[in-house]
């Protein structure tokens, strides 16, 4: 069986060689679309990370492909549909709670993204070097005794949530699935809405909850709430959601997703990214949450163990 590794930079090792020791694999650092479609039709299984989205187009020139491995729990950027129709197999993270309860860093980011939006760090840092020195352009506020609504009370938002308390926030929280939590719960997203000072998006993308974050929801939101998004950009109207910003209804977002990510034409026009430019209060990392070196490697590894023992 012959693999192919489409973004092999820091790959773990350990994953690396468990594959090696059975499979031909070849590593590369997939700069287009053209460039994989160019390579792929001789292998059998494809492991991918974020760069590309594994369309039709790449699938049907994949004449051998049976197996995608992708040590990511949102499965939006691969057309699982069509794929699992012809018979493929995808191997992701999804629904692996017991593992991806040992990984930190999704909910690590949202927190230092909630930091540095509140405190406003990036607009200071860069007032600074500018060569000024005014601290009362950047007069912030306390976390302590906010309120947080974490939509979402699952794995990350779990682990936001208690990142909270060790801040004495007040935590409030919706999720379509009863949950038993020690935490405020809410029956409607719009009542947490309604509620939260800061709202927090840790809910799974899927066709039922694409654009769940909408105009009708938005409505809801305090004036001078603050909203962040470290789940996936189809979750949220972001037009919508610059429109709050300019009226100032938000007074802060920050984000780790955008819609179309995977498209590079669609950056500059994004209208979060051109509220940034405009140095409105916005924060945008290019989906970097997952990205640490410890839970990357420790990802591959159980993706790699579940490829291994699904052969057997």
């Amino acid at each position: 069986m012959k693999i192919l590794i489409t973004e092999s930079n820091d790959f773990s090792p350990k994953a690396l060689l468990a594959l090696r020791n059975q499979f031909e694999v070849k590593t590369v650092n997939v700069q287009s679309k053209q460039e994989l479609i160019a390579m792929i039709s001789d292998f059998e299984v494809l492991f991918v990370r974020l760069g590309f989205s594994i369309d039709i187009e790449i699938i049907q020139k994949a004449k051998k492909l049976k197996y995608i491995l992708t040590a990511t729990t949102g499965l939006d950027h691969v057309d699982v549909i069509y794929f699992e129709s012809i018979g493929g197999k995808v191997i992701s993270l999804k629904n692996q709670t017991a593992f991806l309860g040992t990984i930190p860093s999704t909910a690590e980011h949202t927190w230092a993204l909630l930091l540095s939006l509140i405190k406003k760090i990036p607009s200071s840092f860069h007032h600074v070097k500018n060569g000024e020195w005014d601290r009362n352009l950047f007069i912030n506020s306390n976390l302590k005794e906010k309120k947080i609504g974490i939509l979402g009370l699952g794995r990350v938002g779990n682990q936001v949530a208690k990142f909270a308390r060790v801040f004495d926030m007040e935590v409030g929280f919706f999720d379509t699935v009863s949950i038993k939590s020690q935490f405020k719960k809410f029956e409607t997203p719009e009542e947490l809405c309604k509620w939260a000072d800061i709202v927090s998006i840790h809910i799974p993308y899927t066709v039922e909850n694409k654009n769940f974050v909408n105009k009708e929801l938005l409505s809801h939101f305090k004036r001078h709430s603050v909203l962040i998004n470290t789940s996936r950009g189809g979750i949220w109207d972001e037009k919508e959601v610059a429109i709050l910003i300019e009226n100032g209804v938000l007074t802060g977002v920050a984000t780790d997703v955008l819609k179309n990510e995977l498209d590079p034409d669609s950056i500059a026009v994004n209208p979060l990214v051109l509220l940034a430019n405009q140095n409105y209060n916005v924060i945008i990392t290019p989906h970097i949450a997952g990205a640490t070196k410890e839970s990357m490697a420790m990802t591959e590894e159980f993706i790699v163990e579940i490829f291994l023992k699904g052969l057997i």
